[in-house]
C-alpha cells in the first residue's frame, strides 16, 4: 500500500493547525537550577511560554485541506 506524500503533509498540517487553535500556548522548560540556601536544597525551574498566533493555525488548516484536496485530484498515473 503506497501513501501519497501530499496527503501525509495535508494531514500533518491539519493536525498542527487544529492543535495550534485548540491549545495556543506551549510551555517549555527553560532552565533548572539547584540552589542550597541555609542548608536546604532548593530547585528553581523557569519556564518559557510560546504563543502560537491564531493566523498561523488558520493558515495551517487551510494549507492542510488544500493539500488533501490536491492529493485526491491528482492520482498516481501508475495505478490502473
Amino acid at each position: 500500500m503506497k501513501f501519497n506524500s501530499l496527503a501525509i503533509f495535508g494531514v500533518l498540517f491539519l493536525a498542527l493547525g487544529i492543535g495550534g487553535l485548540v491549545h495556543p500556548n506551549i510551555v517549555m522548560p527553560a532552565k533548572k537550577q539547584n540552589l542550597e540556601i541555609a542548608g536546604n536544597k532548593v530547585i528553581m525551574e523557569t519556564r518559557r511560554i510560546i504563543t502560537v498566533p491564531t493566523v498561523l493555525g488558520v493558515l495551517l488548516v487551510i494549507a492542510g485541506g488544500a493539500a488533501l484536496l490536491l492529493s485526491q485530484a491528482n492520482p498516481d498515473k501508475r495505478r490502473r
